[in-house]
């Protein structure tokens, strides 16, 4: 018998290859090397909680997603959260173990610290329950 992947992996890899399929004129990554260059998608923070007691499979995961573009207009940082947002709000994702289900709870996007550019928020609910 295999074993069960755990709720956050499952959200992790899940999310990970709808927005690498899916996300045009950025790379997806969790780990971003020191030399990419941007647009970047980011599969970043991860929370996770169980609906009932700790022995609870069933998750509340909450999922940040950013985004760093580079230029002086706000619009390519929106343009990808909108991607983003098609393509997870409202979707439901079934693995061997999880139904995942996603919703959006926001978005935002605010110029860059250093003034270079531009970093969005996404964030992300996501309903796990398991199959077992």
């Amino acid at each position: 018998m295999a074993a069960v992947i755990k709720a956050t992996a499952a959200v992790e890899a899940e999310t990970f290859k709808a927005l690498d399929a899916g996300v045009t004129g950025a790379a997806v990554f969790q780990d971003v090397p020191d030399d990419q260059p941007l647009p970047v998608v980011i599969i970043g923070e991860l929370l996770s909680v169980p609906f009932a007691g700790a022995d609870d499979p069933d998750r509340r995961i909450t999922l940040v997603i950013g985004i760093q573009v580079e230029g002086d207009e706000r619009g390519p940082c929106t343009d990808i959260q909108d991607e983003v947002e098609a393509l997870l709000a409202g979707v439901t994702i079934a693995t061997d173990d999880w139904n995942l289900h996603y919703s959006v709870a926001s978005s935002a996007a605010e110029l860059a610290e250093d003034g270079s550019g531009y970093v969005g928020t996404t964030i992300l609910t996501i309903l796990a329950f398991s199959n077992s």
